[in-house]
């Protein structure tokens, strides 16, 4: 099979049988749940949206990556002791004699050294304008090889970025479905920023399940 980088989210669709849902409670549960910031925090948003605000139409996919999306990513803080994050790291998964692989801009997975078992993407980091390929689709094909990998019935969250447009995509079983557009140069800065800390813990539920 192609690359990651390579596929649609009608290709996507097709080939794993996939069903878009306009609503589901999985993402309702995660993106509608209220999460308090402390004011450090408030602090460095307001600091990274003015950031963001006056140079997202001029950086290129590494600045907008170093400059905006890993401090805010940082401030989360996606590493503990059960799981940790892992940037521009190999999944690879057989699928009918066939490898499934590609290499993800920033993923959340148990493993020390190297990743096992991921829960959550951030995958496809894109200028808001002259964007390549369709970066739904290969977020998508991202966590479809992770649900492959995974095989535990449970589902396999991710996000993709267009500039200051953040977008929460769920894959559950065969449905998936998506956030609309967080503008991360407004107040929904905050939004953005307290959805991520609500994964952290959804998580941290999922790794103790499994204990």
């Amino acid at each position: 099979m192609k690359s990651f980088s390579k596929w649609t989210i009608a290709e996507v669709e097709e080939q794993f049988n996939l069903n878009f849902c306009k609503e589901h409670h999985l993402l309702h549960q995660w993106i509608d749940s209220p999460v308090e910031l402390a004011s450090v925090e408030e602090t460095l948003l307001q600091e990274l949206r003015d950031k963001l605000t006056d140079h997202v139409w001029d950086w290129n996919e590494e600045e907008l990556k170093g400059k905006f999306i890993f401090p805010l990513l940082m401030a989360v803080n996606f590493d503990d002791e059960q799981y940790q994050s892992f940037i521009e790291r190999e999944i690879a998964v057989e699928i009918e004699n066939d490898r499934l692989a590609g290499t993800v801009d920033f993923f959340v997975a148990t493993g020390k050294r190297y990743p096992k078992h991921p829960y959550f993407f951030i995958h496809e980091f894109k200028k808001e304008h002259d964007s390549s390929g369709d970066p739904f689709g290969q977020l998508l094909i991202t966590m479809v090889a992770a649900q492959k990998l995974n095989n535990d019935g449970k589902p396999v969250y991710g996000c993709y970025v267009m500039g200051r447009l953040w977008f929460f995509v769920v894959l559950d079983n065969q449905e998936y479905t998506t956030s609309l557009a967080y503008d991360a140069t407004k107040e929904e800065i905050r939004e953005i920023f307290a959805v991520l800390k609500k994964m952290k813990g959804i998580i941290g539920e999922l790794v103790s399940s499994e204990k």
